[in-house]
């Protein structure tokens, strides 16, 4: 899967709106004639190094980041298009309407977004075998049968991102766009590994010649027990 880089405001590089390619922004604030001079408004253009494409943005003021530095807040006006990556291919389809929803508020609201994505990982830990009770639940049931550590860890990201571990579809005010856009990546990442490889791998033995899988099925079947004396 191609990196993608979630549109942000003043972003110097970012997954083009317009060609999805992960490509260098050109950002120019607007001006008005006031007064018979020139006023700078809150209005920016961002021109797409790659394709040209040029969307338009509302600054919205500043706050500080993580780590103490000053960043400013902007919203993309135009185009009212959806900005998170689109959904896997093999994603469920009783948990794609979530994930389709999420992805059409995203920009607008990411708390939003956040929720129905942990409501979209809750249902997709059901069709892996969870009884959709309790997510944590069905996760520790998920590592117990062999999950890969990494593909755990994906999973909890997903279920503790800016809710603190409370249930999938509470809302909580601390998600930011940054960590909603690696929610949608990383149930892609599950969706990957536990559906799409395991499918296409069981594919493609299924297809081997009925000799070969005669001899397989053959070596694999538990040989009976012999005594010393044959019996």
């Amino acid at each position: 899967m191609a990196k993608y880089v979630p549109p942000h405001f003043h972003a110097k590089a970012f997954t083009c709106i317009f060609c999805d390619v992960l490509a260098p922004m050109k950002w120019s604030q607007h001006r008005i004639v006031s007064g018979g001079a020139y006023v700078l408004t809150d209005c920016w253009d961002c021109i797409c190094n790659h394709c040209q494409s040029k969307s338009l943005w509302l600054y919205e003021g500043d706050e500080v980041d993580f780590e103490g530095d000053d960043v400013s807040i902007g919203r993309l006006l135009n185009p009212s298009a959806c900005v998170a990556p689109l959904g896997h291919i093999d994603l469920p389809e009783e948990c794609r309407r979530d994930f389709d929803e999420a992805r059409e508020i995203s920009s607008q609201s990411p708390r939003g977004a956040a929720a129905l994505l942990r409501l979209c990982l809750q249902k997709l830990c059901v069709h892996l075998g969870g009884d959709g009770k309790n997510i944590n639940d069905d996760i520790a049931k998920l590592v117990r049968d062999g999950l890969a550590p990494q593909i755990q860890q994906a999973l909890d990201y997903v279920r503790v991102t800016g809710n603190h571990a409370v249930h999938p579809g509470e809302i909580s005010l601390e998600e930011n766009p940054e960590h909603v856009t690696i929610m949608f990546d990383m149930i892609n990442l599950i969706v990957e590994e536990l559906i799409s490889r395991p499918k296409i791998i069981a594919e493609r033995f299924a297809n081997l010649p009925e000799g070969a899988l005669a001899a397989i099925a053959k070596r694999d079947t538990p040989k009976l027990l012999t005594n010393e004396n044959g019996g």
